[in-house]
Protein backbone atom coordinates (compact mmCIF):
# COMPACT_ATOMS: atom_id res chain seq x y z
CA UNK A 1 0.00 0.00 0.00
CA UNK A 2 2.82 2.08 0.80
CA UNK A 3 4.29 1.60 -2.51
CA UNK A 4 1.40 2.20 -4.03
CA UNK A 5 0.53 5.65 -2.95
CA UNK A 6 4.15 6.41 -3.47
CA UNK A 7 4.01 5.24 -7.05
CA UNK A 8 0.65 7.75 -7.28
CA UNK A 9 1.87 10.72 -5.57
CA UNK A 10 5.52 10.52 -8.04
CA UNK A 11 2.80 10.71 -10.56
CA UNK A 12 0.79 13.43 -9.84
CA UNK A 13 4.05 15.55 -9.19
CA UNK A 14 5.34 14.64 -12.72
CA UNK A 15 2.17 16.02 -13.80
CA UNK A 16 2.37 19.34 -13.28
CA UNK A 17 6.06 19.92 -14.26
CA UNK A 18 6.26 22.10 -17.61
CA UNK A 19 7.00 20.12 -20.81
CA UNK A 20 10.34 20.48 -22.72
CA UNK A 21 8.37 21.98 -26.08
CA UNK A 22 7.62 24.47 -23.39
CA UNK A 23 10.75 25.40 -21.31
CA UNK A 24 12.46 25.08 -24.56
CA UNK A 25 10.50 27.37 -26.27
CA UNK A 26 10.29 30.57 -23.89
CA UNK A 27 14.25 30.78 -23.93
CA UNK A 28 15.91 32.57 -27.05
CA UNK A 29 18.87 34.08 -28.25
CA UNK A 30 19.98 37.23 -27.07
CA UNK A 31 23.09 39.88 -25.96
CA UNK A 32 23.73 40.76 -22.52
CA UNK A 33 25.62 44.65 -22.53
CA UNK A 34 26.89 46.22 -19.37
CA UNK A 35 28.51 49.51 -19.81
CA UNK A 36 30.32 51.38 -17.12
CA UNK A 37 31.00 55.39 -17.85
CA UNK A 38 33.53 56.50 -16.03
CA UNK A 39 33.04 59.97 -17.29
CA UNK A 40 29.35 60.83 -15.22
CA UNK A 41 30.18 57.17 -12.96
CA UNK A 42 27.00 55.85 -14.27
CA UNK A 43 26.19 52.17 -15.76
CA UNK A 44 23.52 50.60 -17.94
CA UNK A 45 22.90 47.10 -17.98
CA UNK A 46 20.82 45.87 -21.36
CA UNK A 47 19.06 42.99 -22.40
CA UNK A 48 18.26 42.76 -26.26
CA UNK A 49 17.36 39.65 -28.87
CA UNK A 50 18.94 41.17 -31.82
CA UNK A 51 22.29 42.00 -33.25
CA UNK A 52 20.90 45.25 -34.61
CA UNK A 53 19.70 46.53 -31.03
CA UNK A 54 23.55 45.48 -29.98
CA UNK A 55 25.05 47.72 -32.62
CA UNK A 56 22.67 50.75 -32.04
CA UNK A 57 23.79 50.49 -28.09
CA UNK A 58 27.27 50.10 -29.13
CA UNK A 59 27.38 53.32 -31.40
CA UNK A 60 25.34 55.03 -28.81
CA UNK A 61 27.81 54.88 -27.01
CA UNK A 62 31.50 55.17 -28.79
CA UNK A 63 30.83 57.68 -31.70
CA UNK A 64 32.48 55.71 -34.46
CA UNK A 65 31.51 53.75 -37.75
CA UNK A 66 32.94 50.86 -36.09
CA UNK A 67 30.13 47.79 -35.68
CA UNK A 68 30.69 44.71 -33.45
CA UNK A 69 31.48 41.43 -35.63
CA UNK A 70 30.13 37.73 -34.51
CA UNK A 71 30.35 37.68 -30.54
CA UNK A 72 31.71 34.02 -30.22
CA UNK A 73 33.13 34.80 -26.73
CA UNK A 74 32.28 37.61 -24.33
CA UNK A 75 33.93 40.94 -25.86
CA UNK A 76 35.13 43.97 -23.65
CA UNK A 77 36.15 47.31 -24.88
CA UNK A 78 38.01 49.65 -22.52
CA UNK A 79 38.42 53.26 -24.16
CA UNK A 80 39.52 54.79 -20.77
CA UNK A 81 36.14 56.72 -20.37
CA UNK A 82 33.61 53.57 -20.79
CA UNK A 83 33.75 50.05 -20.17
CA UNK A 84 31.43 48.45 -22.65
CA UNK A 85 30.91 44.47 -22.09
CA UNK A 86 28.87 42.24 -23.80
CA UNK A 87 28.60 38.24 -24.21
CA UNK A 88 25.88 35.93 -25.91
CA UNK A 89 23.16 34.75 -23.44
CA UNK A 90 19.69 32.97 -23.96
CA UNK A 91 16.83 35.13 -22.96
CA UNK A 92 13.64 34.03 -21.02
CA UNK A 93 10.71 36.45 -19.18
CA UNK A 94 9.96 36.00 -15.63
CA UNK A 95 6.66 35.73 -14.63
CA UNK A 96 6.55 39.23 -13.46
CA UNK A 97 7.33 39.99 -17.40
CA UNK A 98 10.81 41.41 -16.33
CA UNK A 99 13.61 39.57 -18.87
CA UNK A 100 16.11 37.80 -17.22
CA UNK A 101 19.22 35.52 -19.22
CA UNK A 102 21.10 32.95 -18.41
CA UNK A 103 24.60 32.45 -19.75
CA UNK A 104 26.01 30.54 -22.09
CA UNK A 105 29.03 27.88 -21.65
CA UNK A 106 31.48 28.71 -24.15
CA UNK A 107 34.31 26.56 -25.14
CA UNK A 108 38.31 27.00 -24.08
CA UNK A 109 39.78 29.72 -25.92
CA UNK A 110 43.11 28.84 -25.23
CA UNK A 111 44.28 25.35 -25.73
CA UNK A 112 47.18 23.51 -24.16
CA UNK A 113 50.95 23.35 -25.24
CA UNK A 114 50.72 19.67 -24.82
CA UNK A 115 48.18 19.32 -27.45
CA UNK A 116 49.92 21.41 -29.90
CA UNK A 117 52.74 19.30 -32.16
CA UNK A 118 56.02 20.72 -31.66
CA UNK A 119 57.74 22.14 -34.53
CA UNK A 120 60.40 20.44 -36.63
CA UNK A 121 63.11 22.30 -38.89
Amino acid sequence: MRILSGLLFAMLLMSFKPSAEKDGASTRPGFYIFVEDFTDRTYHKFIVESKDSANTIFNKFFHSELELGDVDHPITIYNGKRNFYIARVSVFETTGGKKKFKNLKYADVYRKRSRLKPVRL
